[in-house]
């Protein structure tokens, strides 16, 4: 290899310094990246419409060669034309713009294998019923401890919750809710199947079931689980869940059809998505396109708060920043007994520095309109809902358990947390319903 070699952090950003010179070549300049990360670029219309700025063109594509190293193309393959290349309108929408100055704005076409969700608008919203995402990007933390018995809660309420689990590579909630006795026929892994080859409706009917845990209750929960007493082969048919379906649409697509279908049936007050853990294609469509309000649990470790920013300096390209942001609420998970104010301390400017950096504005917190918060604002995304370790829910098993879940512990453990989710999950939908 000779000289300073280009790697694929540095790539993009080369890309867009070199394009950026030559301004007034086209008002909507593509930068395509491969499937490797390799860029060039992509021009509106043909080669005929630039024939008076061939010279430009070339010295361009030579610009952009030289910049790219082995993550750009020879000169001669550096620049594409949208109509030579027929690219659908479809595949554009996709792009998001990563510039706009002198009268150009320079657009990102990313061509991922997975992850391409982190950064799509959400879905339209069909129905009213807001929908909550549980999600941390460590397993074990308590998530869908705390998504059990915050329904639970609810229900208690009066609410009708209508639980999703999506953890499908480790489905919890599905067992906890349901005794064995209990499941329906499928699950959410038949559907997807089913769906590929155009029979999801048939066995939508059979996927839901109400959950014990709520008898008695002036609410409910009911539950679509991740598999049914039906199932059968599950591995097999996990592996083929993520596949488009035959009408080529994509997973979150399809996700979005399936909840919609349900929330259209059952009318809950609240849906609740248990989503799988990690830096996931499951946790990119449930936290960024189906409009839920995203609760994301966290340990105070280095090892979560540098994953969490990984995500979070992503999301800064996202389109519509301004509204994912708002609907984002820190937990703090498995907060330990003792010490726990000088924790939630520690926790507290741990996720204030992750926002900071992340997604709060650079500007004073009494700026108007500006989005950011001081370290103590108790209302703010990165104040933490604390969610108490306590010895009861180490072997949760509530629906094996006469007495079902205790009152007083899910109080003195979940307490807090509840009480910040119902605002966050409820504010105005209530007020709405009393008009």
């Amino acid at each position: 290899m000779s000289g300073h070699p280009v790697f694929f952090e540095q790539a993009l950003t080369k890309a867009l310094e070199t394009v950026k010179q030559f301004h007034g070549l086209a008002q909507e300049i593509t930068l395509v990246r491969d499937f490797r990360g390799r860029i060039r670029l992509l021009l509106p219309g043909s080669a005929v419409d630039y024939r008076n700025k061939e010279r430009t063109i070339k010295r361009l594509a030579a610009a952009l060669s030289a910049a790219l190293g082995g993550y750009g193309f020879p000169p001669e393959q550096m620049i594409l034309y949208n109509e030579a290349l027929a690219v659908a309108a479809n595949e554009l929408s996709d792009r998001f713009a990563l510039d706009q100055s002198d009268g150009m704005t320079i657009h990102l076409l990313d061509r991922q294998i997975t992850g391409q969700d982190w950064l799509k608008d959400p879905f339209a919203s069909q129905n009213s019923n807001p929908r909550a995402t549980l999600f941390g990007v460590k397993g074990g933390v308590g998530r869908s401890t705390a998504l059990i018995i915050w329904a639970w809660h609810l229900a208690q309420r009066g609410k009708k919750v209508l639980v999703f689990d999506l953890d499908l590579e480790s489905p919890g909630v599905s067992s906890t809710l349901l005794p064995l006795e209990a499941m329906p026929d499928f699950g959410i892994v038949d559907w997807f199947v089913e769906d590929g080859v155009g029979q999801g409706d048939l066995i939508t009917p059979e996927m839901l079931a109400v959950s014990p845990l709520a008898s008695g209750s002036r609410g409910d929960i009911k539950i679509v689980p991740a598999f049914g007493s039906k199932t059968g082969e599950y591995l097999p048919k996990l592996a083929r869940c993520y596949a488009q379906s035959a009408e080529a649409a994509s997973w979150g697509e399809r996700l979005e059809w399936m909840v919609t279908s349900f929330e259209r049936n059952e009318q809950p007050d609240l849906v609740l998505l248990d989503s799988r853990a990690g830096v996931h294609d499951i946790a990119a469509v449930a936290i960024t396109r189906m409009n839920a309000f995203s609760l994301l649990f966290a340990v105070d470790s280095a090892q979560t708060w540098r994953a969490y920013s990984f995500l979070f300096n992503h999301w800064k390209r996202h389109a519509r920043l301004s509204d994912l942001r708002q609907r984002m609420q820190i937990v703090a998970a498995m907060v330990p007994e003792t010490n726990r104010g000088e924790h939630l301390k520690r926790f507290r400017e741990h996720a204030w520095d992750l926002f900071r950096e992340g997604l709060y504005d650079e500007v004073p917190a009494e700026a108007a309109d500006a989005f950011t918060f001081d370290l103590n604002d108790e209302e703010a995304p990165h104040y933490p809902a604390p969610v108490f370790w306590h010895r009861a829910l180490q072997e949760f098993e509530p629906c094996a358990q006469a007495e079902g879940i205790e009152g007083k512990m899910a109080a003195e453990a979940m307490g807090l947390f509840m009480d910040r989710a119902d605002r966050l999950v409820f504010a105005g939908v209530d007020e709405d319903n009393a008009k």
